[in-house]
């Protein structure tokens, strides 16, 4: 597995230029793609809502 790379870019999320950002995959609109970036900040919260949501759903299943 190849590892990412932290580069200097802007955060797609809080769009702040000039961050260490990393690759979290791309973003369609209206048929067109683009790379994705994300400061480590904003790559935080992601994995919040992301822990938060599964939470939730697996409270829901086990009701």
């Amino acid at each position: 597995m190849t590892r990412r790379q932290w580069v200097r870019g802007t955060c797609l999320l809080c769009r702040r230029s000039d961050q260490l950002v990393i690759f979290i995959g791309p973003v369609e609109a209206g048929g067109l793609s683009a790379p994705a970036f994300a400061c480590e900040g904003c790559c935080a919260w992601c994995r919040y809502i992301v822990h938060s949501y599964n939470q939730r759903r697996d409270a829901r299943s086990a009701v």
